[in-house]
């Protein structure tokens, strides 16, 4: 099977088990860098690569001013290529005013593609105001959402995660054995090391 949107390679897993190229290994490395990728996304709450075109996302607004990222509403914007933010002032659906960046609206942090990071933050600054509905959302975004490269914490994590779940098919009792007698316990969910790479990435109401 092919690899989408990994947060780490299958040559890289090879080499850290220390195994060559063979189609039916390679097929469960590559399974478990797809697992380890997904888990590493369900407890972050977000994903860390970028779309590979615009997409668009309708949000809706807490704030007057300003639509940021938060559990369950993520906004992390991985590039201002191809970015439209259109507001429905009317209440109605129809997103019919379009807001522009640097006169209208900014992205917050300011220096986040100096930092290989993702805006994750859309702040008015020319009069202009979220519409705070209840039954609609007040904000249209289309934007490649994401990360624009995957940050190496996260590369690092998904390398450690992959390898244990591609150990995990071989465990006995719920362990693996070690030539030497040594027996490690294989547990659920993120091996301790690629959590405290990735805790940093997550958001508080999912951490």
């Amino acid at each position: 099977m092919a690899i989408t949107n990994g947060y780490t390679t299958l040559a890289l897993v090879q080499a850290e088990v220390g195994t060559t190229a063979d189609v039916n290994y390679d097929a469960r490395i590559e399974q478990a860098i797809e697992a380890a990728s997904r888990q590493i996304d369900d407890y972050t709450g977000r994903r860390f690569w970028q779309d590979a075109n615009v997409v668009t996302r309708e949000f809706y607004c807490d704030d007057p001013t300003e639509l940021i990222s938060r559990a369950g509403a993520v906004l992390d914007i991985s590039t201002t290529t191809g970015l439209i933010v259109k507001l429905d002032t009317g209440d109605n659906g129809a997103f019919s005013t379009t807001v522009t960046i640097s006169t209208e609206f900014v992205l917050t942090p300011p220096n986040a593609a100096d930092d290989d990071q993702p805006y994750t933050g859309i702040r008015l600054v020319d009069g202009d105001a979220f519409p705070m509905s209840d039954r609609r959302p007040g904000c249209q975004v289309t934007a490649k959402f994401g990360f624009p490269s995957v940050p190496e914490p996260i590369a690092q994590a998904c390398l450690i995660q992959s390898v244990l779940l591609l150990k995990a098919t071989d465990a006995a009792m719920g362990g693996l054995s070690f030539g030497d007698g040594a027996f490690m316990r294989v547990r659920g969910g993120l091996n301790p090391i690629a959590l405290s790479l990735v805790d940093r990435y997550a958001f508080p109401a999912v951490a």
